[in-house]
């Protein structure tokens, strides 16, 4: 047999490797996959920012509008009022989703993506609604003004992208 230019005169035959080469790549490759996966969903969970938001129900004695400034929030008189008869929904990428806990005068979903646009809220009140705004008491800024339906009584908007934990529903009776 013949050595090749780079091969040392000294290597016997039984020191040459034989077999097959690259059978352990599968679990190279398996490894890999699952590293990716994992990374996949810790940087998803992360960017999303999945947290438990609570809406809490208020009735103010003025309309409001999503121009209005906190002072006129607060001239408002917004109290809390109890949800009961009230029922809030979020839709999240086209899911409904229901209140996971009531108490009170508040809702409380869990794990919902904070920072998406995709979010969106229904509430359906007992009685008719002259104004529905959204505000967030943290920033002490009105977010939304919800749109209602012919009844006055559902009312919807975008919660959009990038918001707090805590929200203020705050609702100006009919007449």
């Amino acid at each position: 047999m013949a050595r090749a230019r780079h091969e040392a005169s000294w290597t016997d035959e039984d020191a040459v490797v034989k077999g097959r080469v690259g059978r352990n790549r599968a679990w190279v490759l398996l490894a890999l996959f699952a590293a990716l996966a994992v990374l996949s969903t810790v940087t998803f969970n992360r960017f999303m920012n999945f947290q438990d938001v609570t809406y809490q129900l208020r009735s103010c004695t003025a309309p409001l509008t999503q121009e209005s400034t906190w002072d006129e929030v607060q001239a408002a008189a917004c109290d809390p009022v109890p949800a009961a008869g009230a029922e809030l929904t979020l839709w999240a990428a086209s899911h409904e989703r229901p209140a996971d806990a009531t108490t009170g005068d508040s809702w409380t979903f869990e794990d919902v993506p904070v920072n998406t646009a995709q979010t969106s809220m229904e509430i359906r009140l007992p009685q008719a609604a002259r104004s529905v705004v959204l505000a967030e008491p943290d920033n002490e800024v009105v977010r939304r003004e919800l749109r209602p339906d012919v009844s006055d009584r559902r009312w919807t908007a975008n919660v959009g992208g990038r918001g707090p934990t805590t929200y203020w529903v705050l609702v100006t009776p009919a007449g």
